[in-house]
């Protein structure tokens, strides 16, 4: 059984990526077995963890029917994104990427349900991507390695 480090935060959601469909029993069984069984753990790295076990196209529709993304394309990292990413990745797990000529900042939502705290994070408003997971945890990949450049 899972038991995430907020539960409130992090139940809410996943119950409703159970209820949706995007997260199958056996899914959701396959992505805490190839963690190792952690007694605790975030969503939002259960989810990166479940990059290659979720359906790529129920995650995007879910994003995109039921969060209001949208798909601007394939997300990837962009060296403007090293401007954010030198305090490491986001706590609520969505990770801006781009500016758009809007001023808006192009966001890979992996927390819709903490895009608020997004918000505020950046003082900004944004435009909601729909990433796969996949890209999402190559972008916290990308996010990491930039704070580690920047402290040394």
């Amino acid at each position: 059984m899972i038991h995430f480090v907020d539960r409130a935060a992090d139940g809410e959601l996943m119950a409703e990526l159970r209820d949706t469909g995007v997260l199958a029993p056996d899914a959701i069984d396959r992505i805490f077995s190839s963690m190792g069984r952690p007694e605790k753990c975030s969503l939002s790295e259960f989810l990166l963890a479940g990059s290659d076990v979720v359906p790529e196209k129920a995650w995007l529709e879910w994003l995109i029917r039921r969060h209001g993304c949208h798909r601007f394309g394939r997300v990837g990292w962009h060296p403007e994104a090293a401007a954010w990413a030198w305090s490491g990745p986001p706590p609520e797990g969505n990770y801006p990427y781009r500016e758009c000529a809007d001023k808006r900042l192009l966001v890979a939502v992996l927390r819709p349900d903490l895009l608020e705290a997004t918000v505020q994070r950046w003082h900004a408003p944004l435009h909601r991507a729909a990433a796969t997971l996949a890209e999402l945890r190559a972008l916290n990949a990308a996010w990491l390695a930039a704070a580690e450049r920047c402290r040394e």
